[in-house]
C-alpha cells in the first residue's frame, strides 16, 4: 500500500514555463530589434571615439556631414546637439582625416536635408555676421583715416598761409 504521506510531485506546468521563458527573453528581443536603429544622442560620444581612433576631433561629426545613413534626420539632430555643445571650431574647418575642409554650406545642406531648415539658416546667418562686422569695422576704419587726413591737410594748408602773413 502507497504511504499517503509522501512527498507530493510537483505538477509540470507548460502554460508558466513558456511566460517565464518570454519573459527571460524580452530583453534580448528588444535589444535585437533597437540595434542599429538612430539614436538621438549618438554625438555624445564621437569625441571620446575620435581619441580613441587618433583621429583629429570632429571627425565623426564630419562623417555624420559628409555621408548619408539611416536616418539623414537623426543625423542632423545629433550634428546639431553636438555644435550646441562643442561649437563649430573642429567642424569647420580642415580636417586631415578627409583631407578635406568642411564650409558652413555643407553643414547647412546636411541640417537642411535633416528637416532643420531654421537652423541651417540660422548657422548661414550667423557665419557671415563676422565677415560682415569685419568688414563695417573696415569701411569704418578707413572713412576715418580719410577724414583724419582731410582735416590735418586743411590744418596744414591754414597753418602754412597764416605763417606767411
Amino acid at each position: 500500500m502507497p504511504n499517503p504521506i509522501s512527498t507530493p510531485v510537483p505538477a509540470f506546468d507548460p502554460i508558466s514555463l513558456g511566460i517565464q521563458v518570454v519573459m527571460a527573453a524580452i530583453p534580448f528581443i528588444m535589444n535585437a530589434i533597437n540595434k542599429g536603429k538612430p539614436n538621438p544622442n549618438d554625438w555624445q560620444g564621437w569625441v571620446a571615439l575620435d581619441s580613441k581612433n587618433g583621429q583629429p576631433i570632429g571627425t565623426n561629426v564630419i562623417t555624420w556631414i559628409i555621408k548619408d545613413g539611416q536616418s539623414i534626420e537623426n543625423e542632423a539632430l545629433n550634428i546639431l546637439q553636438y555644435i550646441r555643445n562643442y561649437g563649430t571650431q573642429d567642424v569647420l574647418t580642415y580636417n586631415s582625416y578627409y583631407d578635406r575642409t568642411i564650409t558652413a554650406e555643407d553643414l547647412a545642406n546636411k541640417l537642411r536635408r535633416g528637416g532643420y531648415v531654421n537652423e541651417a539658416n540660422q548657422l548661414i546667418q550667423q557665419m557671415q555676421t563676422p565677415v560682415n562686422n569685419a568688414s563695417n569695422i573696415l569701411t569704418s576704419v578707413t572713412k576715418s583715416t580719410s577724414s583724419l587726413l582731410l582735416y590735418l591737410g586743411i590744418g596744414i594748408g591754414l597753418f602754412l598761409i597764416l605763417k606767411k602773413k
